[in-house]
């Protein structure tokens, strides 16, 4: 497993993303989070707010989740990023294995 993180433009585009990869089963227990990237400007930082959208999915499909991610977004896709995820808790681990059986 995979915990796949997406930065957005705003909350809108993290629902609107997150909806999509959940209809393929690409996206299990999402979260949004308020994100402020910090920006180096001549002038000095410069704080720009994006969403934060994460979830877990199945390790080799980080290219199609990708794919799926820059034709439902665009530019409106600041920044992708992902992480292995070496085990979890006794419920979620249930709740995953569940989940995957049904995809």
């Amino acid at each position: 497993m995979v915990l796949i993180s997406f930065l957005t433009i705003n909350e809108e585009d993290a629902v609107e993303l997150s909806g999509v990869l959940n209809q393929h089963r690409l996206l299990m227990f999402d979260t949004i989070e308020d994100h402020v990237d910090l920006l180096w400007a001549k002038d000095g930082p410069q704080r720009r707010h994006l969403t934060h959208l994460s979830g877990f999915t199945k390790a080799l499909l980080c290219s199609n989740v990708e794919r799926i991610a820059r034709e439902v977004l665009g530019d409106r896709l600041v920044r992708m990023w992902a992480q292995p995820v070496t085990s979890f808790d006794a419920i979620s681990t249930h709740e995953l294995m569940a989940g995957l059986a049904k995809a």
